[in-house]
């Protein structure tokens, strides 16, 4: 994966970082990468720029992303599947993540949508993690999903059931 480049004070190219973060929150350890990258610190009394100091600053985009890290990791934290869980499930059984989507009732793309962007409600994450931990409630779930005509129903409901790999 290409690293993204942020410029510094100085019109300087720089490395985006990374750094694993844990905070807690209402007595849960919530834990999550964290973007930003490093440059001079800035007296915020005086504005002057200290070059022999380099500090964590963060662009928009990389507080819009911490922050639906962060969001995410409360969930996952709630009760909520973690998109590696999702993605885990659906490889194992060898299910697409659009007819993932259409079993669970949401719309075609909302679990590529999670697995790339991260759980967006608890309720939802909930549900996801009680179907791919209880085979007996997804196979439900693909018995009743209208969408698939009665071959596939059967062949997946099969595949979980027989805890193909």
């Amino acid at each position: 994966m290409e690293t993204k480049k942020v410029l510094t004070r100085d019109n300087i190219p720089t490395e985006e970082l990374s750094a694993t973060v844990i905070k807690p929150h209402k007595g849960i350890r919530l834990e999550y990468k964290e973007v930003y990258y490093l440059d001079f610190a800035v007296d915020e009394e005086t504005g002057m720029i200290n070059k022999n100091v380099k500090e964590k600053h963060y662009t928009k985009s990389q507080m819009e992303r911490n922050l639906k890290a962060l969001k995410n990791a409360y969930h996952i934290a709630k009760g909520a599947a973690s998109p590696d869980e999702i993605i885990f499930f659906r490889e194992k059984y060898k299910i697409a993540a659009s007819t993932f989507s259409i079993i669970l009732g949401f719309s075609k793309n909302t679990i590529t949508n999670i697995e790339t962007e991260g759980i967006t409600s608890l309720s939802t994450g909930r549900l996801i993690k009680i179907c791919i931990e209880n085979k007996n409630v997804i196979t439900r779930y693909v018995q009743l999903c209208d969408s698939l005509d009665q071959r596939k129903r059967d062949e997946l409901s099969k595949r979980i059931m027989e805890e193909y790999a």
